[in-house]
C-alpha cells in the first residue's frame, strides 16, 4: 500500500486533482505534464495550447505579440 502524502495540501477541501494541481505549482512543474514551468504554472507546450484554444473561443481580431506565451515562443524558436 502507498504512504499517503502528509504536506500543506493534505486536509483541503478540494479534489485530488486540485491537490495535484497545487503541488506541482509549488515545485514550479507544469500542472498539465510535470515539465519544468515556463510562467507561473504552465510549459512552454500547455501555455501556447492554453493561447490558442482562447483564440478559438473568443474570436479575436488581432494578436498581442507582446504577451508572455509569444515572447517564449519566439525565445526558443530555433
Amino acid at each position: 500500500m502507498r504512504i499517503p502524502i502528509k504536506d500543506e495540501f493534505t486536509n483541503l477541501a478540494v479534489s485530488r486533482q486540485r491537490k495535484y494541481q497545487l503541488r506541482k505549482q509549488r515545485d514550479r512543474r507544469c500542472t498539465e505534464c510535470g515539465a519544468p514551468a515556463e510562467s507561473a504554472s504552465r510549459c512552454l507546450k500547455h501555455l501556447i495550447a492554453a493561447r490558442e484554444r482562447q483564440r478559438a473561443r473568443n474570436k479575436p481580431r488581432k494578436r498581442y505579440l507582446g504577451t508572455l506565451s509569444y515572447r517564449l515562443e519566439a525565445a526558443f524558436k530555433p
